[in-house]
């Protein structure tokens, strides 16, 4: 469906007398491959549940890479995954270690999120989950475009940004609702995520069009670096164009553009003005 990862979930999704089935089923998947450019990822069971290293296991034994880490609240739970993965890791020399999403879903993970998301190598990412987080605190609403929640969505943007981290917004529950997904997923971006959980194929189309940028985007991005690149020739550190005043920490947002647009396949590796 264009994602960028799959993500195989063993957790929420299958009934607990079914976990084991259900791992034997995600780890012959991974073995069998076949997923082009996408990106494989497991969800396995929250750390300290008596799931969570069997799911280790069965990824790192398949051939798996990328693991998804619900629940994610505490350094010493996270750094003990990276153990146990660095443990099991040991007969794969030479090959690169796993790369770790933290699903953060709770009032104690977005409050420890700096931490959690510096504590160990190889965390690529903070997602947020907003179901659960909504649930511990007894919100009659789990509406993730207002009040609290909103509050822990900026709250993790800033976090994952100053852990060099991608921060990826909430699912939106409503599977028809495509234009709530599409307003949502608009408002995530203009936070600062930089991408979208979907629980559905319909919605992976729409959010590549909010995230990716457009024609205009991208021509606006050209010829601000275009302009940055004549002003330096000229020994001037600020320029107008269109009218706005432009200096370099604008310039490196048209970059972050065009970078963004080059990840989706939307602008050539070798072009950028």
């Amino acid at each position: 469906a264009g994602a960028d990862t799959v993500i195989f979930d063993l957790e929420d999704a299958v009934a607990p007398p079914r976990k084991a089935e259900a791992r034997r089923h995600v780890a012959a998947a991974l073995r069998a491959g076949g997923f082009g450019v996408t990106e494989a990822a497991v969800r396995i069971n929250a750390p300290g549940t008596a799931e969570c290293d069997a799911d280790l296991e069965a990824v790192v034994e398949s051939g798996g890479r990328t693991i998804m880490v619900p629940k994610a609240e505490r350094v010493e739970e996270i750094t003990r995954v990276v153990e146990t993965l660095q443990r099991l890791e040991r007969g794969r020399a030479g090959e690169p270690g796993s790369k770790l999403l933290l699903l953060v879903e709770s009032p104690l993970g977005v409050a420890q999120a700096l931490a959690i998301g510096r504590c160990a190598p190889g965390i690529e990412a903070l997602c947020f989950g907003h179901a659960d987080f909504a649930l511990q605190l007894g919100l009659p609403d789990a509406d993730p475009s207002r009040g609290i929640i909103y509050h822990a969505r900026c709250a993790l943007v800033l976090a994952a940004k100053a852990c060099g981290l991608a921060p990826i917004d909430t699912v939106h529950l409503a599977v028809k609702d495509e234009a709530g997904f599409r307003e949502d997923a608009a408002r995530g971006l203009h936070l600062g995520f930089e991408g979208k959980l979907c629980i559905h194929p319909r919605q992976v189309e729409i959010a590549n069009a909010v995230f990716t940028p457009g024609p205009a985007q991208i021509e606006y991005a050209r010829r601000v670096i275009a302009a940055w690149e004549d002003a330096r020739a000229s020994e001037r550190g600020v320029f107008t164009l269109d009218g706005k005043m432009i200096d370099a920490p604008l310039v490196a947002v048209q970059r972050r553009v065009l970078e963004r647009a080059r990840r989706a396949g939307a602008l050539p590796d070798t072009s950028e003005a």
